[in-house]
């Protein structure tokens, strides 16, 4: 038998507490989107069949596109920043 090893849970509670939801536009009729891929195979071409749908079906804007380039870090605050003050609403994907 092997003495020593310890499992660990890498998995953590959500953090409700500290979490706001952004309020929701009555309609996406001419708003701008950004549209921000997290830099994994697939997540430009995802986003970009979203907006398509969005735009022909619900008038949506102009799309701005970014992409964060790394799946496991977190967005850098100054992208964050320049979608915040450039678009109405934001649209994330994770590819693969």
């Amino acid at each position: 038998m092997v003495e020593g090893i310890r499992v660990l849970d890498p998995t953590i509670e959500a953090n409700s507490q500290n979490s706001l939801l952004a309020i929701r536009p009555e309609s996406l009729n001419g708003l701008t989107v950004g549209l921000l891929a997290n830099g994994k195979k697939n997540s430009v071409e995802i986003l970009q069949y979203v907006y398509e749908i969005l735009r022909d079906d619900h008038g949506l804007g102009t799309a701005i596109e970014d992409n964060k380039g790394n799946a496991s870090r977190p967005c850098p605050p100054d992208l964050i920043e320049k979608l915040a003050d450039q678009c109405d609403v934001i649209i994330t994907a994770s590819g693969d």
